[in-house]
């Protein structure tokens, strides 16, 4: 497994990729609430070789920043699956962050739907299954401070940034756009996804796996469940166990 420093390639306005000669599965990644592409560069270098890392980079985040915010989450689903129906042409898994694992399966949906490409295996991590209530106390409708708090709190917050004020000046909109969009999420009853779901908590993370296990019920292919090292936001600095842990589920084993 190798640990050496990867630079995404913008192969379009949606698309960063570390292209993988020989590579036999496409990862694709949809980033967290708040989060761009970036996010997943450390996974990129840390998967094996078989494996091709693409991210999602939606409007309004990171390189993105003057575009505007996606407006709904229908919309921003289409627009994903048509910018990575050309990335299809080999077998694909798609793996989800928190609400990137709501993402991904709505992803999925219309991949099958729109295009008859299912991926070969859903991820999602730190994420209660779609049917699930929404949040009893919605991280959108708080204060600045308590927000930037509970996510930091989470992990999700480096203190580099949580003491950078223009940064998170520039930050916070976005964050609560993205908040608000996911915490206003509803599930859409349809058939299962004829593909296998593989749920993934941090040992300190804050989704527990009741919460996890309501995923079964989105797929006619089997669920299975993987614990790796770290917290709510492990893919922030995410070590190679963990990576291990993922590889090794994209494979079809138990993870070690």
């Amino acid at each position: 497994m190798t640990t050496a420093t990867v630079t995404f390639t913008a192969d379009s306005q949606w698309v960063r990729r570390v292209p993988r000669e020989g590579a036999r599965l496409r990862l694709v990644c949809l980033p967290f609430a708040g989060g761009g592409a970036s996010v997943y560069q450390g996974m990129a270098a840390l998967l094996p070789s078989w494996i091709e890392v693409l991210a999602v980079q939606p409007p309004g985040h990171e390189d993105r920043s003057r575009e505007p915010l996606p407006a709904s989450i229908p919309g921003l689903v289409t627009a994903c699956a048509i910018a990575l129906r050309p990335y299809t042409t080999m077998p694909y898994a798609l793996y989800g962050h928190c609400a990137g694992a709501l993402l991904a399966h709505e992803v999925a949906h219309e991949m099958g739907r729109r295009f008859g490409t299912w991926p070969q295996r859903l991820i999602a991590a730190e994420q209660p299954a779609p049917q699930a209530p929404p949040p009893p106390a919605p991280l959108h409708l708080r204060s600045d401070e308590d927000l930037l708090a509970s996510i930091r709190d989470r992990g999700g917050l480096p203190e580099a940034v949580a003491g950078n004020a223009q940064l998170l000046e520039f930050l916070l909109p976005v964050l609560r756009h993205d908040f608000a969009l996911w915490e206003n999420y509803r599930h859409r009853p349809r058939p299962p996804l004829p593909v296998p779901i593989t749920t993934v908590r941090g040992t300190t993370g804050s989704v527990d796996e009741t919460a996890l296990a309501g995923w079964a019920e989105q797929t006619t292919a089997g669920r299975t469940g993987v614990t790796v090292e770290g917290g709510h936001y492990f893919i922030v600095g995410l070590t190679a166990a963990a990576a291990g842990g993922i590889a090794a589920a994209l494979d079809g084993r138990t993870p070690p």
